[in-house]
């Protein structure tokens, strides 16, 4: 018999999925910089793409960690993350119990996509553009 899920931890389901999001849009707002630093452009804006990529994976990190912390706190951990085919496969443990949760790559990679639309709308209402 499948037990219903309780509504903590549903709301602890929905951290665990952000926790994924931010730890994963992190790790590729690097490795993008890396790449786009192989392309030869014609003037070099090298101090503008080393800017925006760090200050968004610096943003990713952060709520990363504080989303460690508040599952920790409320008893959830992530015990492993892994690639299988096209799914993102996340055990993690909540109050004692081993569970599960599949994530599709491509529903992944586009919740990534809106996350880095928000960090650029939140950056362009604190209004850095004027020297």
């Amino acid at each position: 018999m499948i037990e219903p899920i309780a509504p903590e931890e549903e709301g602890e389901q929905e951290l665990v999925r952000l926790y994924i999001l931010f730890g994963l849009l992190f790790r590729v707002a690097m490795v993008d910089l890396g790449r786009a630093r192989i392309v030869q452009l014609k003037l070099s804006y090298d101090e503008v793409f080393d800017w925006l990529f760090q200050d968004l994976s610096r943003w990713a990190e952060r709520q990363h960690h504080q989303l460690r912390r508040r599952l920790r706190q409320s008893g959830c951990a992530v015990v492993s993350t892994q690639r299988q085919g096209h799914l993102y496969v996340v055990h993690y443990r909540q109050r004692g119990y081993l569970r599960e949760a599949m994530y599709s790559i491509e529903v992944l990679r586009a919740e990534c996509q809106q996350l880095v639309s928000l960090w650029m709308k939140h950056y362009q209402r604190d209004d850095r553009t004027s020297l």
